[in-house]
């Protein structure tokens, strides 16, 4: 239970709290526009200095730490599982707490500093201490995911206007698991099961990512199917078998160079010599068709001829034409002599060239079954070079693809461990009826309180997680939207108070009765009172003095009485800090 609230500033108006109904009222003589940077009257800002003691983050030039609050220190009087104690947390030096009173039995015990004087907390330690007295969390909670005291006390003092929008989110910006784990830890649900549910949604993610990228292209080299990738290495493996048995039976010849630059040059001399060969049997028929076709006419042939011309030649002239033709016959026999003994020749050559060839390509023969039998260290080199190619490709899409099994394996087994933890969720879920009954039915009563008709408060569990919702059958206007947080919020509290030694205190901001209907206002005003009371609790809200519904509070309801400060802007030393500042525009 929250006492006092005090600061080391005279300026300072200090609010004393007691069990039941707690407001905070601000009383306004003048008007201020929407464009207003001044603190205000301090409504907000009590509600900060609250949940500054209670270890709220800090930001420079935000919230409380600006720098006309730099010399400012603010004193939080609570009781803390049983121990009554004040607590003193400075602006400027807001990693230390210092506190004052008893702290018999607590699981953190505060440092004993000579210099600073007393007993103080680290702000680390100080959280998991009211984590434990507030909502009995352990620091042995052995998941990734687990309750946070910060998280979890923002559903009982909710800053800013973000936090006035669903009754299960406290931030703008709040992640679905940190809903389902702590609302399901507030109403008594198992929240491990959210835990659980989000550590499967973060492996979902990876593969997501991870797939993403590879489609992306980002990830070079990644694309392929199994069956793909599984024939692209069956085929390297083949050729890594085949290049692996000719090295086995790979020999170096020492002269394997030589050896083969010999066989070049003969491969080069048989070649000539088959080019010389063919020039040779072209020249060769030639001759032989020349041969042929020197044979002389015979002199029956030539006297036939000049006697079918009729002319008849003289003896002297006759014996010339004899003369002639034993010259030609002479010139053909010599002709005749010459191509003969020519066509000997080439045949001779071409013989010897054949035998050349032959020879020369037996000596190659010898030579290529020696290169064919070995290698040179160029080759060897190259030979290995090409193999740790091979097998370095065929290396890299096996782990591709055992990476792509070993993702596709984790995605069924996630999706069976989803299936699986949902059905455990649903049956423990149901063992715990009795637990969380209770919040809705209270829900149903806060709601009915309010309405002719009774709201709900839905629970719902699906392979996502848990999912919530209330209802209240007028709902849709801003008024309605914002009695379903008050709703929800005061049950919440109403089930912490009936624990032992744990929170019993509900802050809201007069940002929550913004846009209500009077009536509205006016009955959840008297029925926070009622449970509050009833609980032995506290219900603390701010208002401004406009926003008090007198007309409708019912007989017997002092409002008045539930007043602790109030504040006006008459001048500024009736404002909450006795003084007015410029706020840094966001």
């Amino acid at each position: 239970m929250i006492h006092r609230i005090t600061a080391n500033k005279f300026s300072f108006h200090p609010v004393e709290f007691t069990p039941g109904l707690n407001v905070i009222l601000a009383d306004r003589t003048e008007t201020s526009t929407q464009k207003d940077t001044r603190n205000g009257l301090g409504k907000s800002t009590l509600i900060d200095i609250i949940d500054f003691c209670l270890g709220s983050n800090v930001s420079t030039g935000q919230g409380l730490s600006i720098e006309p609050l730099q010399d400012w220190e603010f004193t939080l009087e609570i009781t803390l599982a049983g121990n009554r104690v004040k607590v003193t947390r400075a602006i400027k030096n807001p990693n230390w707490l210092a506190i004052e009173g008893p702290t018999t039995g607590w699981v953190e015990q505060p440092d004993e500093d000579d210099l600073f004087e007393g007993s103080r907390f680290k702000l680390d330690r100080w959280r998991v201490l009211l984590g434990w007295a507030f909502f009995g969390l352990r620091s042995s909670y052995d998941t990734k995911n687990k309750p946070s005291f910060r998280s979890l006390i923002s559903y009982f003092i909710r800053r800013g206007t973000v936090a006035y929008i669903d009754p299960f989110s406290h931030t703008r910006h709040q992640l679905t698991w940190d809903r389902q784990l702590h609302i399901a830890f507030l109403l008594g649900m198992n929240w491990e099961n959210a835990s659980k549910w989000q550590e499967l949604k973060d492996q979902e993610k990876g593969i997501r990512t991870i797939n993403e990228a590879i489609e992306s292209g980002a990830m070079e080299g990644a694309r392929g199917s199994v069956g793909e990738l599984e024939a692209e290495c069956v085929q390297l493996e083949s050729q890594l078998k085949r290049e692996s048995d000719a090295l086995e039976g790979f020999k170096v010849h020492p002269q394997y160079e030589t050896i083969q630059n010999e066989a070049d040059r003969i491969t080069e001399t048989i070649h000539n010599l088959t080019n010389q060969n063919i020039v040779d049997q072209r020249r060769l028929s030639r001759y032989k068709e020349s041969v042929e076709a020197e044979t002389p006419p015979s002199n029956t042939a030539i006297d036939n001829i000049y006697e079918e011309s009729g002319v008849i030649f003289p003896a002297s002239v006759r014996r010339t034409l004899t003369e002639a033709k034993e010259f030609h016959s002479k010139i053909i026999e010599n002709r005749r002599a010459f191509l003969e003994t020519e066509i000997s020749r080439i045949e001779r050559k071409i013989r010897h060239q054949n035998d050349e060839i032959r020879r020369l390509t037996d000596e190659r023969a010898d030579l290529l079954s020696i290169l064919e039998t070995h290698g040179a260290m160029q080759e060897l080199a190259k030979l290995q070079e090409r193999i740790l190619e091979i097998r370095g490709n065929l290396e890299q899409k096996r782990i591709r693809l055992e990476e792509i099994k070993d993702r596709n394996t984790r995605k069924r087994n996630i999706n069976i461990a989803k299936a699986e933890l949902t059905k455990i969720a649903e049956q423990d879920h149901e063992e715990r009826r009795d637990l969380w009954s209770v919040p809705l039915r209270l829900f149903n009563d806060n709601s009915q309180a309010l309405y002719e008709a009774p709201g709900h408060l839905v629970i719902d569990i699906d392979e996502t997680g848990f999912k919530y919702n209330v209802e209240i059958n007028k709902s849709g206007s801003e008024g309605i939207e914002k009695m379903k947080i008050f709703c929800f919020d005061l049950m919440l509290l109403h089930i912490m108070s009936k624990q032992n030694n744990s929170l019993n205190f509900l802050i809201h901001d007069s940002i929550l009765y913004d846009g209500v209907d009077s009536r509205q206002r006016a009955l959840a005003l008297e029925h926070a009172s009622k449970v509050s009371s009833a609980n032995n609790a506290q219900y603390i809200c701010t208002l401004n003095s406009d926003m008090v519904p007198q007309e409708d509070f019912s007989d017997g309801f002092n409002f008045d009485e539930h007043v602790r400060l109030t504040l006006t802007d008459e001048d500024p030393s009736k404002s909450l800090l006795g003084f007015y500042f410029d706020r840094p525009s966001k």
